[in-house]
């Protein structure tokens, strides 16, 4: 608990709650604590078993959000953040940057079984544990032995009115210039884009800038709609990205505005875990939701191969165009489809083919599959589904309906794909009971 002192001032209008006992790692990179009264406060910047004063934030009728602004006492696993920027009142990009690394991984775990308790229910806690016991959260492989610094092949800034590159404050619209930044790899940070740079002269304030350095060509930066290489100059909108899988390997032609797993590492990663875990023979009939640009669908396509069948959905038509282009060639009979992804189209696409399909994979957006979604998937009776999620709340939702749809969990990965951060990535897979 702590005590209440009320200040004045720009952020501190709300008080300080003196003396917080940190208790546990909550959804969303803060913690658990109580105030006086006993009403919750989700504290930024902490963590576990810490002694805090917290500078408020937000209050609600029911709880409060707030940064820790002294530590009284430290958690042994506490680490100066990694990134002089992202402290309290700072850009959020590394909210746990003040947490050793190792214990980054601990936390998620944490969080992923109390989403799962929470919103799944006891149901999925005993399924998932029947299935792999503890919860454990793997580094990319990229991370095994590394420090989760520079990792990131894709960053975007806004350009500020110094003209200079910037990021939003955590929660505001408030720009704070930046002369580094420890999560973008060496590649993007050797291009000069930060301070005072030979770049200004391309971009004016307000503009979005997003830098890439793809593992298949040449770096781009992307500034506005115009996209240029690392010498400054106008260049075609796509950047090259190689990802194998077992024999395979092949080139990922991207828009440079368009979605790509950002970690260095995870297209392989993932790749490996979700074509492992589908299990798609030759011949096989295969559906994909969400399917993007093609990341999964190539090798989904490869598997099935000839004799085959192969449909997939995504919202974006920028997306299914790079899908397109990246899966000529293919000997499977495709359908790259652009449109919602819902029930309405999952069960057109089980219509279309006329059987059901042996194997569904979707990687849905943070909001996750949703209950209707999943019910017609169930209705269509894949033998296995793999589900790849980016928020443990939403995949704790997902896997609780796949279980009402009369599947079996078999599987569940955690992967940490954005360290120093508390965003986790999760691969679910599950039969047909």
């Amino acid at each position: 608990m702590g005590k209440f002192v009320p200040t004045v001032g720009k952020r501190a209008d709300l008080g300080i709650l003196e003396g917080v006992e940190v208790l546990r790692p909550a959804h969303g990179g803060t913690c658990f604590a109580v105030d006086s009264d006993g009403k919750p406060v989700f504290v930024s910047h902490a963590l576990p078993g810490e002694i805090v004063d917290v500078q408020l934030t937000k209050k609600r009728s029911k709880v409060s959000f707030g940064d820790a602004i002294a530590i009284h006492q430290a958690s042994e696993y506490r680490q100066p953040q990694i990134w002089s920027v992202a402290g309290p009142d700072g850009v959020g990009g590394a909210d746990l940057g003040h947490v050793q690394l190792a214990y980054q991984r601990e936390w998620k775990a944490a969080v992923i079984q109390d989403q799962l308790r929470r919103i799944g229910g006891e149901a999925v806690v005993a399924a998932v544990t029947k299935a792999v016991g503890k919860i454990e959260v793997l580094p990319a492989s990229a991370d095994v032995s590394g420090d989760g610094l520079h990792s990131r092949t894709r960053v975007e800034f806004e350009v500020s009115a110094n003209g200079r590159l910037a990021m939003s404050k955590a929660l505001s619209n408030e720009l704070v210039e930046l002369e580094d930044m420890p999560l973008a790899v060496e590649a993007i940070l050797e291009l000069g884009l930060l301070g005072d740079s030979k770049w200004q002269r391309l971009w004016r304030p307000g503009k979005r800038v997003r830098a890439i350095a793809p593992n298949g060509g040449g770096r781009r930066v992307v500034i506005g709609n115009q996209t240029f290489n690392a010498s400054g100059r106008r260049v075609e909108n796509f950047a090259d990205w190689k990802v194998s899988y077992g024999d395979l390997e092949t080139n990922f032609s991207v828009q440079s505005q368009g979605f790509w797993q950002a970690h260095k590492s995870a297209p392989q990663d993932l790749v490996q875990i979700v074509l492992d875990e589908a299990q798609v023979r030759p011949g096989d009939a295969v559906i994909e939701l969400f399917s993007g640009a093609g990341l999964f669908t190539y090798f989904l396509g490869q598997a099935a191969g000839a004799e085959g069948r192969l449909i997939s959905i995504e919202g974006s038509l920028q997306a299914v165009e790079d899908a397109r282009h990246n899966l000529r060639g293919l000997e499977v009979p495709r359908d790259l489809r652009v449109g919602n992804v819902d029930g309405k189209s999952m069960s057109r696409a089980w219509s279309d083919l006329g059987e059901r399909p042996r194997v569904v994979v979707l990687d849905p957006p943070r909001a996750g599959a949703g209950a209707e979604l999943i019910r017609v998937i169930g209705m269509s009776g894949p033998e296995r589904v793999v589900l790849v999620s980016c928020d443990p709340a939403a995949a704790a939702r997902d896997i609780k309906d796949f279980l009402a749809a009369g599947y079996d969990l078999q599987n569940l990965y955690a992967l940490d794909l954005f360290p120093q951060t508390h965003h986790v990535e999760m691969v679910t897979v599950f039969e047909r009971a």
